[in-house]
């Protein structure tokens, strides 16, 4: 009797727990249902190597490893001195450009005295001349006196052609009038020029105090006091700790409802119970294995199938929380709701923003830019069609010469 009664009892309770447990199983079969996951994922984000633009000798260094820095902040700084000289040389070089453009203003204006000069000269030969004619055919002058009156004509009209060359050739040294204003008097290429290398001079030595390009977190520190840097060498690494995505690898056989714009849920190993809320922003056009250092030769050798991963894009709907930081490289596992498919399959949340000019969508990236559009410069226009009898008679031209 007892047994039979400990049998009802555990038939009663099997019946009660199978009885609760069907709504959570339902609620688990709809997840896996609606729901593809994946542990192969990792944080990622837009890391920012610095390197110097110029070379030169770090005298000051501002920052340390894991520092916080925000954008603009100054991380280090080089020598100027040098820099500094250079500045000064090319002022002094735009200054003597500038003395040589008013010494060919100079030129230009004593080339038009001379002109001036010898064109009186020769008016006045000129009057000479006709008057030794009319006196020696009245037979009053000598032919002496009538030959050097030619002689002195001759001689004036040759010196104001000279004048005339010389004018010419201070105006071509000078360039073409491009105003009467004061700030289009040095407008010359040579003054230009000065002033592009002034410009560069002062570049360069902006360069020697590398700044902060956005804000985040210093890692990865190379640089010391002392040490010589060279163009391009990567100095220390900021990492953004608000621009932080995840790129998740999810196996092709998964991805078939995958649509950009589906909700999904992130949660990282470091912060375990806690779910970041995220959506898919973009697909990748290629599996992980295509864009490796040695990608597979399928068409050589035995092959063996391999189910192939493809990247997604994960960007978090909301700010990562302060308690709660996540940091490059750690692993997350992320979950997607695929129940919606009207999504896009390849195309980025990132450029539709700008597609349809509507709401900021969440994104990782820190300065966004519309794309320019594709119209062929004014300055540059488009190479015309010249005519069939154009190019014959360039082809006979050519080889005439050679001929």
């Amino acid at each position: 009797m007892r047994f039979l009664t400990l049998r009802r009892v555990l038939l009663v309770i099997v019946v009660i727990a199978i009885l609760a447990s069907i709504a959570p199983a339902m609620h688990f079969y709809k997840y896996f249902e609606s729901h593809v996951s994946t542990d192969d994922a990792y944080v990622d984000g837009t890391v920012a190597l610095v390197s110097s633009r110029v070379a030169g000798t770090v005298n000051n260094l501002y920052v340390e490893d894991n520092w916080t820095v925000k954008e603009g902040d100054l991380l280090l700084t080089l020598d100027p001195r040098d820099f500094e000289v250079r500045v000064e040389q090319a002022r002094a070089e735009l200054a003597r450009a500038r003395q040589s453009v008013d010494q060919m203003y100079a030129g230009v204006d004593a080339a038009e005295s001379g002109v001036r000069l010898a064109q009186s000269q020769l008016h006045q030969a000129q009057i000479d001349w006709g008057r030794a004619q009319q006196l020696k055919s009245q037979g009053v002058v000598s032919a002496e006196y009538y030959d050097q009156a030619q002689t002195a004509l001759r001689v004036a009209m040759a010196n104001s052609a000279l004048a005339l060359h010389e004018q010419s050739q201070a105006q071509a040294a000078l360039g073409p009038e491009v105003g009467d204003t004061d700030h289009s008097r040095y407008d010359r290429p040579i003054v230009v020029q000065a002033e592009a290398a002034l410009q560069s001079a002062e570049l360069d030595l902006t360069y020697t105090k590398i700044r902060a390009p956005f804000s985040g977190i210093v890692t990865h520190k190379t640089a010391h006091v002392g040490n010589r840097v060279q163009v391009g060498e990567p100095l220390m690494a900021i990492v953004p700790l608000h621009h932080l995505y995840v790129t998740a690898n999810f196996k092709e056989t998964q991805l078939t409802d995958v649509r950009v714009g589906q909700e999904a849920d992130v949660s990282a190993d470091i912060y375990p119970g806690y779910t970041y809320r995220a959506h898919v922003d973009s697909i990748s056009m290629g599996t992980g294995a295509s864009f490796s250092l040695l990608p597979p030769e399928n068409a050589t050798g035995n092959w063996v199938k391999v189910v192939q991963r493809v990247p997604v894009k994960i960007v978090f709907d909301q700010p990562i929380p302060a308690d709660k930081p996540l940091r490059i490289g750690l692993s997350v596992e992320v979950a997607i709701n695929i129940g919606n498919t009207h999504g896009a399959f390849l195309s980025s949340l990132v450029q539709r923003h700008f597609d349809r000019g509507g709401e900021r969508i969440p994104n990782e990236t820190l300065k966004e830019q519309p794309i320019p559009p594709v119209n062929p410069s004014p300055e540059q226009p488009p190479a015309q069609k010249q005519p069939l009898g154009q190019h014959r008679q360039f082809l006979r031209d050519l080889f005439h010469d050679r001929d």
